[in-house]
């Protein structure tokens, strides 16, 4: 946005000012072995390194370097935080509408955690928003898939590149083996024949190579529910079209390209676009409960066994007070944070001016815990700073566990 760009032409202009009168710094740096570069640069800042990329044609070669990309990777690893993506509601002129992203550490609910979290402007994309019926941001390791009205996008917070996918675009998935980001698709002729299979078709961003189509599924199904990616595969619900109707999990393995079925209780898909799919502690879990009243709780499903179909079941109870912070039926569910608490958090933004509270449920324990996300909507400032009407809701939604990338795609359509 202008914002951003206003910042980075100033931080460059600040940096060439500094390069013109010290020139020896650079070389001194240039002089360095390759291992203490990579060393230094690791411990940069996302936002810092993408400025850097402009220094010299060497710093750029370094930092898109697959090597160093994963370096990076592993040291942004080992802090936890997510991503607050906020969309104002605005029903006229497109050019008014935007998304907001703003970066937290988690609290990790240690004796040092502290009741409230500072946040970090990201990014934000102008002119698209989040629907009433649909719209969820993920982050798929460092690049977050956003569900725009209608379209899905790919967008780096770090390096602030965008991606818009055409519309066939479906879900997006992550391999963590060949490290590729695919897209699955299919052919939605099920409404003229029940009986017809889906013809399945796959894109690997950033290959070149375009859409191709996968072997038909052993069953006819229609998709309602959305998607979450744990470790490599690609979950959603669906229902056979056969006479029993019955409810499935479709799996799509992302590196080897397959779809399988996965039985699944009637509770965990009788909300059809309502469900929630999470991941707990390495596994697919589903939040079941009321979407649409004001519950004290809810039931966690838990898929313990793919092969044997074996789901568990544990009832999660907390005080009915923590309605206080929420309209009804405006509960949402992101995911867990590394510890394993269950995060509940707003889906709006108050028309009111208040202070913006997540909440950290542990299922083992039954503890609850509520942390204050400052800065987020809590004053005529802010609203008035990023755009948003006076008195006017706005969607909220977060990506539960982000790592900061710099990674990039060199060819994302083809």
């Amino acid at each position: 946005g202008v914002e951003s760009r206003v910042r980075l032409g100033d931080a460059m202009k600040r940096k060439n000012e500094k390069d013109t009168t010290n020139p020896s710094k650079l070389d001194l740096l240039d002089s360095l072995p390759l291992d203490l570069k990579m060393a230094i640069l690791t411990r940069l800042s996302a936002k810092s390194l993408k400025n850097f990329r402009c220094v010299s044609k060497m710093w750029s070669s370094i930092i898109r370097s697959r090597g160093f990309i994963d370096s990076f990777f592993s040291m942004s690893a080992k802090q936890s935080r997510f991503i607050v993506s906020l969309c104002n509601i605005v029903f006229g002129d497109p050019e008014e509408k935007v998304i907001l992203f703003f970066s937290f550490s988690h609290d990790e609910g240690d004796e040092s955690s502290s009741s409230s979290l500072v946040p970090n402007f990201e990014m934000a994309l102008p002119a698209v928003s989040f629907s009433f019926y649909s719209g969820s941001c993920a982050s798929l390791h460092g690049i977050l898939a956003v569900e725009t009205e209608g379209q899905l996008m790919m967008c780096n917070p770090s390096t602030e590149q965008v991606v818009k996918l055409t519309s066939d675009c479906i879900f997006v998935g992550y391999d963590p083996i060949d490290d590729q980001y695919k897209v699955l698709s299919w052919d939605n002729k099920i409404w003229e024949d029940p009986n017809a299979h889906l013809k399945h078709k796959v894109l690997t961003l950033g290959d070149g190579q375009g859409w191709r189509h996968i072997k038909n599924t052993t069953l006819p199904y229609m998709a309602i529910s959305p998607n979450v990616c744990i470790n490599g595969f690609i979950y959603y619900g669906a229902y056979c079209l056969t006479q029993t109707r019955d409810p499935v999990m479709v799996c799509f393995d992302v590196r080897s390209e397959k779809l399988s079925f996965i039985k699944a209780p009637a509770v965990v898909l009788q909300w059809g676009k309502q469900a929630v799919f999470i991941e707990y502690k390495g596994k697919l879990a589903s939040i079941v409960g009321n979407p649409f009243g004001a519950v004290s709780s809810f039931d966690l499903w838990i898929l313990e066994d793919v092969e044997k179909h074996e789901w568990s079941k544990q009832k999660c109870v907390f005080p009915i007070s923590v309605w206080d912070f929420f309209e009804p039926g405006q509960m949402s569910f992101p995911g867990t944070n590394r510890a394993g608490e269950i995060i509940m958090a707003p889906s709006l933004l108050s028309v009111n001016l208040q202070p913006f509270y997540i909440f950290y449920y542990n299922v083992e324990t039954k503890n609850i815990r509520r942390v204050r996300l400052l800065g987020i909507g809590d004053s005529e400032e802010f609203r008035r700073s990023y755009g948003f009407e006076e008195h006017a809701k706005a969607f909220v939604n977060i990506a539960h566990q982000h790592v900061e990338s710099i990674a990039f795609f060199k060819d994302p359509f083809i």
